[in-house]
């Protein structure tokens, strides 16, 4: 019977193979975790804080720009103007909520930043009512004050019947958020 030869070399390699294997497995095992980094601070939404009277006074006068800059597909251009107050339409690619009313449709006025809701002020209004029931526990932290009002209105203008206008007005002196350098083009002068 012919005898076996143990071939030493290919004995070795696959030791050396085995036990390469079996140590990165084992790193994989006993690796430590990662540490799960802190959770960042929630960024805010510069259009909900508006729209909720959590925007500050000294924020508020930029706030156009910024919406500009945060959401340009959104607020570069406007969908509608009106007179009589001077408001400008801006159209959402996607619906807000705001005082438990839905809309993807803002209006700017000079010291108001409104949600159209396509709802009669009856709904919108219960809506809102119950959005303040819910929020008894969290409270607005202080969101309304002298210088921050919630209001609810019909929408009256053409295209606004039927809907609700629900938002902030800013009670700033000589405020104006429609006053942008960026839309000197359509204020006319005497």
């Amino acid at each position: 019977m012919p005898m076996r030869r143990s071939n030493s070399k290919a004995t070795l390699a696959l030791a050396v193979a085995l036990l390469a294997a079996s140590a990165t497995l084992e790193a994989q095992v006993v690796a430590p975790a990662s540490p799960v980094p802190p959770s960042l601070p929630q960024a805010t939404d510069t259009l909900l804080d508006a729209l909720t009277c959590r925007t500050s006074p000294a924020d508020i006068p930029a706030l156009l720009p910024r919406l500009r800059r945060e959401r340009p597909a959104e607020f570069v251009q406007t969908e509608r103007q009106y007179g009589t107050p001077k408001m400008d339409l801006y159209r959402l690619d996607e619906s807000v909520d705001a005082w438990g009313n839905e809309g993807d449709a803002i209006v700017i006025t000079d010291n108001r930043v409104l949600l159209l809701v396509d709802a009669p002020i009856d709904t919108a209004s219960t809506r809102l009512e119950q959005s303040l029931a819910d929020s008894r526990d969290a409270p607005l932290s202080g969101a309304l004050d002298d210088l921050h009002a919630l209001v609810v209105y019909a929408g009256e203008h053409s295209g606004m019947q039927g809907r609700t206008l629900i938002g902030c007005e800013y009670r700033t002196p000589g405020l104006s958020l429609l006053a942008n350098p960026d839309d000197a083009w359509r204020i006319t002068t005497p």
